[in-house]
């Protein structure tokens, strides 16, 4: 079968392959991936940065975001049948403890995760995982379940935010939103926080008010700024950073207002340092700081409900976000993106 591999910590290893076609062993399913979604973590192991190959072996298989059909099971899988459609999972124990529902707190080094490390993505013609980490998708949600990894992470996130946040006191009202970045994760945050009622929300960006960033944004009720962030009036009750960048997650937070919750969803790899000085004194107003990568299978299970609910309050804009397609032969073009990309997907068969 015909895989798109990489070599990890080898810079710029990425090729197609051809790899031996896997079999579901007991408790595993063999599926046969539809469309795999890319993102910045897939650069950085393109990068060398980071990554591990299954034991014993060379090569990884990319590709951790991703809807598929079953196609055979492995002996004891009663949860899932043949021709189902599910999302998988990310995250496998190896020695962590933690029930099925907790994996995204595995301690590090106790886990293995499809596409990144010791266990093969499914940017592949066939895959096997484990059955009881799949999470099953309605046929009208087949053409954006794509985008469930990466919705999870948002919904942990915000659910996490809009939980603390009320924990403190019952009387919590936020209003006002800043979402920073309109990437595939800032516009995901867009959606989720529409669909919980939120209507003054504020995207910054660097696109001009022109670009498909900028129009998706208002077209679902939101504001768009392409703009320095201090250009942006007031303060906010809830901040979602989504962009990666130390600076834009120190802007961030000098923008949330007293009460306030921060939700942090970038990974930080540039290697910058701020002063967090003039933040401290600020920080005694009873503010909060979340952070979320990895997701619970209940993060999965609530992205496929918002996918359904937000194709049925927004028509195609949902699937406006993923705007490059290509074949698994044209693979390269996939892992190439530019300011104007959102999502990127490799499609290996027909919706």
């Amino acid at each position: 079968m015909k895989a798109v591999t990489v070599v990890p910590l080898v810079k710029d290893s990425l090729a197609l392959r051809d790899m031996p076609k896997p079999s579901p062993k007991r408790g595993q399913v063999l599926l046969s991936p539809i469309e795999v979604g890319v993102c910045g973590t897939d650069k950085d192991i393109i990068e060398g940065r980071y990554g591990a190959p299954p034991v014993g072996e060379e090569y990884l298989i990319l590709g951790h975001e991703a809807v598929a059909e079953v196609v055979e099971l492995g002996d004891g899988v009663d949860n899932v049948g043949v021709g189902d459609l599910v999302v998988p999972t990310v995250r496998r124990p190896t020695t962590c403890t933690l029930p099925i529902s907790e994996l995204d707190y595995c301690p590090r080094g106790t886990y293995a995760e499809h596409g990144i490390w010791y266990l093969h993505g499914f940017a592949a013609e066939f895959a096997v995982t484990d059955s009881q980490y799949l999470v099953k998708v309605p046929r009208e949600a087949i053409d954006v379940a794509v985008l469930t990894e990466p919705l999870s992470i948002v919904e942990k996130g915000i659910d996490l935010a809009l939980r603390l946040g009320r924990a403190r006191f019952e009387s919590w009202s936020p209003r006002r939103v800043l979402i920073m970045g309109a990437g595939p994760i800032g516009m995901l945050a867009l959606m989720v926080m529409r669909l919980r009622g939120f209507t003054d929300i504020t995207v910054t960006a660097t696109r001009p008010y022109d670009s498909l960033k900028a129009k998706l944004t208002r077209e679902i009720g939101a504001t768009y700024v392409n703009t320095n962030v201090d250009q942006v009036n007031g303060d906010f009750d809830i901040v979602i950073e989504a962009t990666g960048s130390t600076n834009a997650a120190y802007d961030a937070l000098r923008r949330l207002g007293a009460d306030g919750v921060a939700v942090l969803l970038g990974i930080y790899l540039d290697g910058k340092t701020v002063n967090m000085g003039p933040l401290l004194d600020d920080w005694r107003r009873n503010k909060l700081i979340i952070g979320a990568t990895n997701a619970s299978i209940r993060a999965f299970e609530m992205g496929v409900s918002d996918l359904v609910k937000a194709k049925l309050k927004f028509g195609g804009w949902v699937r406006k976000l993923i705007t490059k397609e290509v074949t698994l032969d044209e693979y390269e073009y996939a892992y190439n993106w530019g300011h104007e990309d959102i999502k990127s997907v490799i499609q290996l068969k027909s919706l």
